[in-house]
């Protein structure tokens, strides 16, 4: 069964637009309303930033009430992603409000260069502030169906990524077992939507790679047709041939709409603006998407 309507608002974005009166910060948050056939309406708190006042600013801008949010998603463990987590759960206010995620969202990871910097937030404290605060963690790597066509995607596994998908566009560790262990950032999930346009996926940084993500969202729905695919790519520090190969398989799929921005870099942006002409559009907070 399909969702009859689909709007995304863009809360939190790198990027806040021209002549702007919303506020940008370094990160992601998308507030998602679904209406299904019976027009319930569930709101769905995709990844809440590095900051939380900065959505909460944004929400009141776009007449959007914090305590109608029936869920989070966090889409993986970056502090950019996850950051503003507590004071959405307390603006929320409600007891228990589910937070799905991956079971390794509170790993300790961090990056070596330049110099040693924590990629991630979440702690054992802020984990409790969490709960404390009436937020209840649904940790799982398998996916977990919200509502009638609509899922998170799990954790993409290694053999379900396409080879040039593989090696991270970002070097990242964590301790395991007392030793360093490279990181390919497999706490990722996203989410996908089954509309009469066809897939929605939504992504925080497509970590594991966008197009596998895509593939993945296929392959659980089992609904080939994609019409958007929304979130960041992650191609920032991608060389030129793994830009290519990302923007050849989105062709192949035939992604009707792109809506990129965060971690995607200009130089890909350029080219996915090129590829797909006005079927490309650049998040910024305060976009509404409308599907």
């Amino acid at each position: 069964m399909v969702v009859k309507n689909v709007k995304i608002y863009v809360l939190g974005e790198d990027y806040a637009g021209y002549n702007s009166p919303f506020l940008s910060q370094h990160g992601l948050s998308f507030l998602i309303k679904i209406e299904d056939e019976s027009e319930k309406i569930k709101n769905i708190l995709f990844d809440v930033g590095t900051y939380a006042k900065p959505i909460l600013f944004n929400m009141k801008l776009l007449h959007l009430d914090p305590q109608e949010i029936d869920a989070i998603i966090l889409s993986h463990s970056h502090v950019d992603h996850t950051g503003g987590v507590v004071e959405m759960v307390k603006a929320i206010q409600k007891n228990p409000i589910p937070i799905f995620a991956h079971p390794h969202i509170f790993k300790t990871s961090f990056a070596l260069d330049p110099e040693f910097s924590l990629a991630n937030s979440l702690t054992e404290s802020i984990k409790k502030d969490v709960e404390r605060s009436g937020g209840r963690w649904i940790l799982s790597s398998d996916p977990i169906r919200l509502i009638e066509g609509v899922s998170t995607l799990g954790e993409i596994k290694k053999e379900e990524q396409l080879e040039f998908e593989k090696t991270p566009t970002i070097k990242l560790y964590y301790i395991e077992d007392g030793r360093l262990v490279e990181d390919r950032v497999e706490d990722e999930i996203g989410l996908y939507i089954e509309t009469r346009k066809g897939l929605i996926i939504v992504s925080g940084c497509s970590h594991p790679g966008i197009v596998s993500m895509i593939k993945k969202a296929i392959h659980l729905s089992g609904v080939n047709k994609v019409y958007a695919v929304i979130g960041g790519f992650h191609l920032i520090d991608a060389n030129e041939d793994r830009i290519n190969k990302t923007i050849a398989h989105l062709k192949k799929l035939g992604v009707e709409r792109i809506y990129t921005g965060h971690c995607t870099g200009f130089k890909a942006e350029y080219r996915l603006s090129e590829e797909f002409g006005e079927r490309f559009e650049r998040l910024h907070a305060g976009k509404v998407i409308e599907i």
